[in-house]
Parts: structure tokens; C-alpha cells; sequence
């Protein structure tokens, strides 16, 4: 038996979301949707699928206004789940980088440092682990570890973002908060998820100013 063709509407579609630029236009709406047409029809034509430029244009609106749609979904759930979250600072902390197999051999000795320490993370990558510990602790960590350390980032200060249980299940929130930090300038050493905890790890010199900026956008969304 011969296979249904997929419809002009689910071809317009499949090609539009494999081009972010255009999707991107469609939400915001600032698109010529003839000019658009007319280029994907030939496109399609490429690829041996007859139509026509009023179909497809068509198909091209019915998918903006789907697009803005979902749009305005996510941005909601964005909104309320930043609107409820609360900030916290932890400063002058050092992010050290070890190999994995040292750091498992040595993890006892580590984990009497965690019970301790004021702040410590650790995330284990593909070849190494991560440690971000407060720096009255880098003494005796750098004693357990010895010369096998492999990057040493100092004068650091976590921002810690606190957020409802929805964070979970609601996809963006990083995006968004990564977003408004990178359009400021604001360079992040280690980004670390711990359940409802988004933790961003930067430089002493620039969390003032990260800090300023997560904050008002919380206060903002709270104001929505």
C-alpha cells in the first residue's frame, strides 16, 4: 500500500523549525509571509513536492500563530517560576579540577571536607570532577589532591537562585537567566543544577553587578 503523503501543512512545518532564524521571525511576527512563501515553494520544488505559494503561505500563518502561542505559554510559566524564586550570595570561594580517577581514590578524605566546609559542589564530568569549595578550605583539599590538580579558578562567588518545585518540569528558566546575564557581560565559570538550585559560579569581581541584575529581574516578574 502506497503512504499517505504528509500534508503542506506538516511539510511548511518541518522546514520552518529546521531554520531558527525564521522561526524566531514567525513568533515575533516581523516576517513578510508572501516573500517567505514564495522562497520555501522553491524549496519544496527541490524536492519534487508540488503546491502552490498561496498554500504554503497559509500553512506559514497558521504556524505563526501556533508559534506565538506556545510563545506566550513558556514566557508565562518562565515568568512565575522567576517571580518565585528567592537569591542568595556565597563569596570567596576557589573552583578546582581534578582527574577522575584521583579524586576517586581520595573520595573518604573529600567527603570529611564536605561535611565541613561552608560551600562545597562537586560535578563529575567525562574525565574529571569539579570542586567548588569555600576558600578556607583549599589548603587542605589541595593536601588530599597534591600536584594531580588540573585547573585552579580563584577569588570566585556563587550566585545561588532557589526556585519553586515547577522549575523542574518547565523548560527555559537557565536560558532565560544565562540570557539576561550574557547580554550584560557578565562571563559565568560553572553553571550547577541541584535539584530546585540553579547556581551560577563567577568571578569575585563581576558578582556584584550578576547579583544586581538577577535581582531585578526577579523583582520585575513579580511586578507581572
Amino acid at each position: 500500500m502506497q503512504k499517505d503523503k504528509p500534508s503542506i501543512t506538516k511539510v511548511v512545518k518541518d522546514l520552518t523549525m529546521s531554520k531558527p532564524a525564521i522561526k524566531e521571525c514567525l513568533v515575533l511576527g516581523v516576517i513578510n509571509y508572501s516573500a517567505l512563501a514564495r522562497l520555501l515553494l522553491e524549496e519544496l520544488e527541490s524536492r519534487s513536492i508540488k503546491t502552490s505559494a498561496g498554500a504554503v503561505k497559509m500553512a506559514l500563518i497558521r504556524l505563526g500563530e501556533e508559534l506565538k502561542r506556545e510563545r506566550e505559554s513558556f514566557e508565562k510559566q518562565i515568568k512565575d517560576v522567576i517571580a518565585k524564586t528567592v537569591i542568595e550570595l556565597q563569596s570567596d570561594l576557589t573552583v578546582v579540577t581534578v582527574e577522575k580517577g584521583v579524586l576517586l581514590n581520595r573520595i573518604d578524605m573529600l567527603s570529611k571536607v564536605m561535611e565541613k566546609a561552608r560551600f562545597f559542589q562537586l560535578t563529575q564530568g567525562v574525565e574529571t570532577f569539579t570542586i567548588v569549595v569555600s576558600s578556607e578550605e583549599k589548603g587542605e583539599i589541595f593536601k588530599i589532591l597534591e600536584e594531580d590538580v588540573v585547573d585552579l579558578i580563584e577569588e570566585q562567588t556563587a550566585i545561588i537562585l532557589i526556585s519553586p518545585e515547577e522549575i523542574i518540569e518547565t523548560p527555559g528558566i537557565v536560558a532565560f537567566v544565562t540570557s539576561a546575564l550574557s547580554s550584560n557581560g557578565i562571563n559565568i565559570t560553572q553553571v550547577i543544577s541541584c535539584h530546585k538550585d540553579t547556581i551560577f559560579v563567577l568571578d569575585r569581581k563581576i558578582a556584584p553587578k550578576a547579583y544586581q541584575i538577577l535581582e531585578e529581574l526577579i523583582l520585575r516578574m513579580r511586578k507581572i
